[in-house]
């Protein structure tokens, strides 16, 4: 059996205690978008991808992206900068 799994960190300042950012409802920090044809992933493939809006304690806002590009799983850590990205 496979199990590996990896604790998500701040990107900014290393702290490992993260939450779901609650900006509005329980569920609006999760994100999913529809596979599209242009290169609108903040990872910079194309298709859809999985959206996981995160928190630090020291409020630093990131996000786990999530996406598959030409069969590839690609997994990314990206800075939020604007909530409607």
């Amino acid at each position: 059996m496979w199990n590996q799994q990896w604790q998500v960190h701040c990107p900014a300042c290393g702290i490992p205690e993260i939450e779901r950012a609650k900006d509005g409802g329980d569920h609006e920090s999760v994100a999913v978008h529809p596979d599209r044809d242009a290169f609108d992933s903040p990872l910079g493939t194309r298709g859809g991808y999985v959206r996981i809006d995160l928190t630090c304690g020291a409020g630093h806002g990131f996000a786990f992206i999530i996406g598959n590009h030409k069969g590839a799983e690609i997994v990314g850590v990206i800075a939020r900068t604007d909530r409607n990205e």
